[in-house]
């Protein structure tokens, strides 16, 4: 820990994530950038870009943080604690080889997707064991109270047993897929298998990055449906969960989240969903980034283990492998790991 009782960080790509998600700057940090200065036990001390440009928009959010455009200067010049991986994933296995090999940073805190395919994640994973170094990957809506919610709904039961899954999306099965495929693995389960229906064109596909509607079915049995959607008529990262005695539905990327119970109804016969309680405004009370710093301190400080792992990050490069193989097959259905 350095002097003034404070951690050392840095951050490595000054893109949206980076930096850029706070000029101007919002309520609630948005960057890895603003979530480290707000934070009273982390010290930025050091931040990479690319174009002198960023360093005047750096400025202009921290403006004490030492500006690099040489990632070899500052790794040699700054002692660190935790480093921020901002860049592209194209760029990311050197990045983190030479990260490791120059910087004795114990936390590395990665932004996903975690690599651009499954071959280059396990070499990233081999090479974060070789040196031991504690990874936090970036699936933000692991640190979201409503998610956290859904979660502890669907494994105490609260509304009954699962029984389908309704997932609607838009931007790519690495880009907005990296978040999706881990929500429903963080409150219901691995996806065990998927089966392409369709291909929707997307902005992404200019990335290579396909977009697809696809039926899946969890390791423990419960089925069920991604809708995908063209992302330049509007965004869209939606769930909804069905249980035996009620419905969960997270609405607006995260930021709405209704809990239905099943209910008799005065003048109708049967069962019917009625609202039991709802959160709004989510993701204007808190920040998901925020939070995830606060967690990489209680690492730092004690050891604590990471919501968010390298293993969590990877995983869902597994259900875009089986995603892309189903679609060259003729929309086969394909195993997620390969099992």
């Amino acid at each position: 820990m350095a002097a003034m009782n404070k951690y050392r960080a840095a951050v490595i790509g000054l893109g949206f994530i980076g930096l850029r998600a706070d000029i101007p700057r919002k309520q609630l940090p948005q960057s890895h950038t603003l979530a480290y200065r707000m934070n009273p036990d982390m010290e930025l001390a050091a931040a990479v870009g690319v174009r002198q440009e960023q360093g005047d928009q750096l400025a202009l959010v921290a403006p004490e943080t030492k500006y690099y455009m040489d990632l070899g200067a500052m790794l040699d010049e700054q002692r660190l604690d935790v480093i921020s991986i901002c860049t592209p994933e194209h760029v990311r296995f050197e990045l983190l080889r030479t990260v490791m090999s120059r910087s004795a940073a114990s936390v590395l805190f990665l932004e996903k997707p975690v690599a651009t395919s499954l071959q280059e994640a396990e070499e990233i994973a081999a090479l974060v064991k070789r040196h031991r170094r504690t990874v936090v990957v970036n699936l933000s809506r692991r640190w979201s109270e409503g998610v956290r919610q859904i979660r502890q709904a669907v494994r105490s039961e609260e509304l009954g047993k699962l029984t389908n899954i309704h997932l609607r999306y838009t931007r790519g099965v690495h880009n907005i897929g990296s978040h999706l495929f881990d929500l429903v693995r963080y409150v219901a389960g691995e996806i065990d298998r998927v089966q392409v229906l369709r291909q929707v064109p997307t902005n992404m596909d200019k990335k290579g990055d396909w977009t697809f509607s696809f039926q899946f079915t969890l390791t423990n049995g419960v089925p069920g449906y991604a809708e995908a959607f063209d992302d330049r008529n509007y965004l869209m990262f939606e769930m909804d969960l069905f249980f035996d005695k009620g419905k969960i539905e997270l609405l607006r990327t995260g930021d709405e989240i209704r809990f239905y119970a099943a209910a008799g109804h005065a003048s109708i016969q049967g069962y019917h969903l009625t609202l039991k309680r709802e959160e709004k405004n989510l993701l204007a009370r808190t920040s998901n980034i925020q939070k995830a710093v606060e967690h990489i301190v209680d690492i730092l400080r004690s050891g604590a283990e990471p919501v968010s792992t390298l293993e969590d990050g990877i995983y869902p490069l597994y259900v875009a492998d089986a995603l892309i193989r189903s679609h060259r097959n003729d929309g086969s259905i394909q195993s997620v790991r390969g099992k």
